[in-house]
């Protein structure tokens, strides 16, 4: 039993290595980092496909200013990590890493400096604000990453929301929406203000941080309104326009339905607009975000059209472009864009209210997610329980109709492909909750319904992870029943882990941790228990219940993901990065091209956590 195990996990090891899609369009630097911990100073590196199979590196320390010492008695080949255990923290130390004999990354540490298990990235917090009467205030809130000035090292943009934010259905006012970006040592680049006639909320401020024009560079590109201020201070629109509802006794008191609405790219390295165009779709009519059945009501106060989702697709396999979604409940329309020459074009548009596309109705969700489903080496748009392929045209729908929570990649390892496992909500008292599975995993080319099971019920979240190692591929769990299996649906126990959240790779074993609100966690397969491996002091996550983390990736050191929170004061933002020892090495997750674009759409509606191709 326990050689069975064992030799799974190789081969699980073995798999990071098939990346089908593979995706080199950035010129990542060693993102080498440093954490104290109670056995020295603990440095992690990472590889990328672009590195030699056998690439060596040695690891060096000057303490106080004295000479260069090498740490490692032999080239560190098996993994791209070094515990310091020799180190004298209450001085100035300074490491570099060197493969070939070149210097290729070094990191400086004082003797002043607090022995934190984290990296701290000071913030700079909004001042707080009135509106209509009402006093509001600013925390920090989803986050994502790009190479922002192409120096090779990531940069953090972060999105403020004020205390005021509302769901799309509620009436009120609130606070202008800030993006900031930082450096990693807290230098700030810009802050972008959307302005007055962009609604907070998760469902409508959503952005986009990628190299769209292939200059090395990336950018940064979101819906935009009348007033909004870029990093430079240039104004888009007119200013003068508050296209806001202000009398009181209007059934869209505080929202806005009129005015123009803009899709923007800035530069990343200073926030300005270099492009915006008009908004595609429109919210006209604004009556007409209806659909077929289920929760698709209609409404003529913003309720149904102020519903956004995002993503970064190859469309032709080579170069990104901007996607963007709106519509979840009953219309949903899906508007693919490219960002050439500093100058956005709309390429196509898929709209479920054409003729001949009802079924589309009433199958988006709250996220969205995008990879190459049906293996042509181009990405498709999965928002649920449809799919858009893409060339705009609709690839398929389930029929399954709206949920909340999806994950894809290769769940099932023996099936060709890819596979979607969706959760899906109970839509109100009518036939169609009569045909609607809690769950259900379904192939990502076809639309195949795989298993489902749950008919009637909702399922408001659900994780699909590989953390048991006995059975193929993925686990599966939601908030109602026990643990299944990926491949078939069948319970493997009537427990399941604590959490039902994001997933993080933590420790050196090819398992998928938890993450969870300020925890993570590991599923004991043998015991059926959660076991606790982190819990962090002193942060917050993020979205209310949902518990989620400004960001998670792969950002920093190896192949092992990262976790960033802010500080409970929202003066810093903290990354925690694993200090446990791998075991192996393993290219970046960021050269996975699914993972890469994953991180991207990550903060888009209800946050889900990144998945690979392999």
């Amino acid at each position: 039993m326990k050689h069975w195990i064992i030799v799974n996990i190789l081969l699980l090891c073995g798999s990071i290595y098939a990346f089908s899609q593979p995706y080199k369009g950035e010129k990542l630097s060693r993102g080498l980092v440093g954490i104290p911990t109670e056995k020295g100073m603990y440095f992690s590196w990472r590889i990328t496909l672009n590195d030699a199979p056998d690439l060596q590196f040695d690891l060096y320390r000057s303490t106080n200013g004295g000479t260069e010492t090498k740490l490692n008695k032999a080239p560190i080949s098996q993994t791209t990590d070094f515990l310091d255990e020799t180190v004298d923290l209450k001085a100035d130390n300074i490491w570099i890493l060197k493969a070939d004999n070149q210097i290729v990354a070094t990191w400086i540490r004082t003797k002043e400096e607090e022995l934190t298990p984290y990296l701290s990235i000071p913030i700079k917090k909004p001042e707080d604000g009135e509106i209509a009467g009402e006093h509001f205030f600013y925390t920090a809130n989803d986050c994502s990453v790009g190479d922002l000035d192409g120096d090779g090292e990531y940069e953090v943009i972060l999105k403020w929301t004020p205390s005021n934010s509302k769901r799309p259905p509620q009436c009120g006012f609130t606070g202008n929406t800030y993006l900031d970006a930082y450096k990693m040592d807290g230098t700030m680049l810009w802050r972008i203000d959307l302005g007055p006639n962009i609604r907070s909320g998760a469902a409508t401020t959503n952005f986009l941080v990628f190299d769209f024009d292939g200059d090395g560079c990336a950018e940064v590109c979101c819906k935009t309104g009348d007033g909004t201020i870029d990093g430079i201070g240039h104004v888009i629109g007119d200013s003068k326009n508050d296209w806001r509802t202000w009398d009181k006794e209007s059934p869209t008191y505080g929202k806005i339905v009129n005015g123009p609405e803009y899709l923007t790219v800035f530069e990343g390295k200073t926030g300005r607009e270099l492009d915006s165009k008009e908004y595609i779709p429109t919210r006209y009519p604004i009556d007409g975000w209806g659909g077929i059945g289920g929760n698709c009501g209609n409404d003529n106060t913003g309720g149904r059209s102020d519903r956004f989702t995002a993503g970064v697709a190859f469309l032709d396999g080579k170069n990104p472009s901007p996607v963007m979604v709106r519509g979840w409940y009953g219309r949903t329309v899906v508007a693919a864009w490219t960002f050439t020459n500093a100058t956005l074009k709309n390429i196509w548009t898929f709209d479920s209210a054409n003729p001949g596309l009802e079924k589309y109705s009433g199958m988006g969700n709250h996220s969205v997610t995008i990879a190459d489903f049906d293996g042509d080496g181009y990405d498709e748009v999965c928002v649920g329980a449809m799919t858009v392929d893409h060339d705009g045209k609709g690839l398929f729908t389930t029929g399954l109709r709206h949920g909340d929570a999806l994950h894809a990649g290769r769940l099932i390892p023996s099936r060709p492909g890819m596979q979607v496992f969706g959760v899906h909500e109970n839509e109100g008292d009518n036939e169609i909750v009569n045909r609607t599975p809690a769950v259900a995993m379904f192939d990502g080319a076809t639309g195949e319904i795989i298993w489902q099971d749950g008919l009637g019920k909702d399922a408001g979240r659900g994780v699909a992870a590989d953390i048991d190692p006995r059975y193929e591929g993925a686990e599966c769990w939601c908030n109602i029943g026990g643990l299944r299996r990926g491949d078939t649906g069948e319970f493997i126990s009537n427990k399941k882990p604590n959490s039902c959240n994001f997933t993080i790779y933590w420790d050196a074993d090819s398992l998928a941790e938890l993450l969870d609100h300020v925890s993570i966690s590991k599923w004991n397969w043998q015991t059926e228990e959660t076991d606790l491996l982190l819990k962090a002091e002193g942060v917050v996550s993020n979205n209310g219940t949902k518990g989620n983390p400004c960001l998670s990736g792969d950002i920093l050191g190896d192949w092992r993901e990262e976790v960033i929170w802010a500080s409970k004061d929202q003066t810093e933002l903290r990354i925690y990065t694993t200090t446990i020892p791998a075991t192996d090495r393993r290219p970046t997750l960021m050269n996975d091209r699914q993972y890469r674009l994953a991180i991207a759409w990550q903060n888009v509606g209800y946050n889900q956590p990144p998945h690979t191709n392999f």
